[in-house]
């Protein structure tokens, strides 16, 4: 295992969870979490048109890439290593945020399509505007002149989180698929339409359910994620703590590089 100097945490855990109302969820569901699906609600196709991105003016607002790594401090040339490695196709984003990492595995790939998971809920004006007055945290925005950011704050102010990531990731649209829930739920919902992701990236609340439903759910798949070096209230490298302990358990060895962590399948290690 390596590791560098942490990068803070980039997105406060309260804001990966969900908060939308039954009657919201009611309005999106449309594949039951038990019993067998309808055929029509099968793959990526069906996953769009259930999934839709929001009508929106884009290209109206200026796009902008805010990755929330440190400005490329974030170790997450492993994960892109990993996605030409193996020639990844089809990859779960769970946490998406405004879409800067997103980018970042799309510009990594052609061939590439990414399924974001995210709430996209409440509102993350607030949060950025404090990200560049945080000694430590400002880093991610340093490209950003003082214009830009207020520009982005005012935009989410306005649009919303979900619509505004969406313009970040605009020109990816047939190959980025937004999916408006909360994980482990998230990777059930896909599981029951029969998508198989070949690499799931784990970056919303630190939990060690999100990777044991990941690789019940898609045994083969690469897992991935965020948060390596981020303490909770009392100090425990939280996640950290979960994949290794997710490891041992299952024989995987663990590759980090800064908050970026992966885990390599015992077949690997052997090659």
């Amino acid at each position: 295992m390596t590791s560098d100097n942490p990068v803070a945490d980039p997105i406060p855990a309260p804001l990966v969870q969900d908060d939308v109302t039954g009657e919201e969820r009611a309005s999106r569901e449309s594949v039951p979490l038990h019993g067998p699906p309808s055929r029509i609600s099968l793959g990526l196709k069906a996953l769009l048109r259930d999934n839709p991105w929001p009508e929106f003016g884009y290209g109206e607002i200026e796009p902008f890439m805010l990755a929330l790594d440190g400005n490329g401090r974030g170790g997450r040339e492993i994960v892109i290593e990993v996605i030409r490695e193996k020639q990844i196709s089809l990859m779960v984003e769970v946490g998406c945020f405004l879409c800067g990492s997103t980018l970042q595995w799309l510009r990594a790939s052609d061939e590439l399509t990414v399924i974001g998971v995210d709430p996209w809920d409440g509102n993350w004006a607030g949060y950025i505007a404090q990200t560049a007055l945080d000694p430590i945290r400002s880093r991610s925005v340093w490209h950003l002149s003082e214009a830009q950011i207020a520009t982005i704050v005012a935009n989410l102010r306005r649009h919303g989180n979900f619509a505004v990531a969406m313009n970040n990731v605009r020109l990816y649209k047939h190959r980025f698929y937004p999916v408006r829930r909360r994980s482990p739920e998230a990777l059930k919902y896909l599981h029951l339409r029969q998508i198989v992701p070949e690499l799931i990236y784990i970056d919303a609340g630190k939990h060690r359910e999100d990777l044991d439903t990941a690789y019940e759910l898609f045994p083969k798949a690469v897992l991935t994620g965020d948060d390596w070096l981020w303490p909770d209230q009392t100090g425990v490298l939280r996640m950290q703590e979960h994949v290794k302990s997710f490891a041992a358990e299952h024989g995987f060895e663990v590759r980090s590089a800064r908050q970026s962590w992966v885990l390599l399948p015992p077949e690997r290690q052997a090659g």
